[in-house]
């Protein structure tokens, strides 16, 4: 395998370093979220327009401020989500937020490493009712959308409403969809996040 000089993998496509600039006042805000430019998004500069759609969806998806769902709480759903799709690169990109500091400039939620570990282990209690059958329901969809049990559907309409359900299902299949397309392109990650790679094998 060939490394960077900072410990990354080389790419097997070029990134792409320079931002159109049509997409400039959606990846500002992104930068400033994660505290870096990913580089999933230098491979989907590529393709600018396609970046500009997937980028909408994440953030009206994730954070958009009609959501129904607490962003924290999507947050550490798609974590699971990613762990369970086996995205190491996602896995690790949610990890790092999580367990990043709040109230700093990029996004961090403030957890432990131990809260987190026990979060994908499935050895952390759900605060709630509300927030068990959130993960139930993206444990069983994530692993075989086909045929998620007709009891975590029936959980969900005694705690969510409509609108909350078609939220959630959006972040399961949203992230199926990033995992994918990044576990295909066989993204490089980053060489700070590297000590949360092992997160996806918990």
């Amino acid at each position: 395998m060939t490394e960077t000089a900072g410990g990354e993998k080389v790419p097997f496509i070029p990134y792409v370093e320079e931002l159109p600039h049509f997409l400039e006042p959606i990846v500002g805000p992104y930068k400033e979220r994660m505290g870096f430019l990913p580089n999933a998004l230098k491979f989907y500069m590529h393709r600018p327009e396609i970046a500009e759609t997937l980028f909408t969806l994440n953030n009206t998806v994730m954070r958009d401020p009609s959501s129904t769902l607490d962003q924290n709480l999507k947050r550490r759903l798609a974590t699971v989500a990613s762990k369970l799709n086996g995205c190491t690169y996602c896995t690790s990109h949610h990890c790092n937020i999580l367990l990043s500091p709040e109230g700093g400039g990029a996004e961090g939620w403030g957890m432990t490493e131990t809260e987190v570990q026990d979060m994908l282990t499935g050895e952390l209690a759900p605060q709630n009712d509300f927030v068990r059958v959130c993960f139930d329901f993206v444990k069983a969809a994530s692993q075989d959308p086909a045929n998620v049990p007709d009891e975590v559907r029936q959980a969900l309409t005694e705690h969510l409403t409509p609108a909350q359900i078609v939220e959630l299902a959006a972040v399961v299949g949203f992230w199926k969809l990033y995992n994918t397309i990044h576990d295909a392109l066989d993204i490089p990650i980053e060489a700070h996040l590297h000590q949360y790679m092992g997160f996806v094998d918990l």
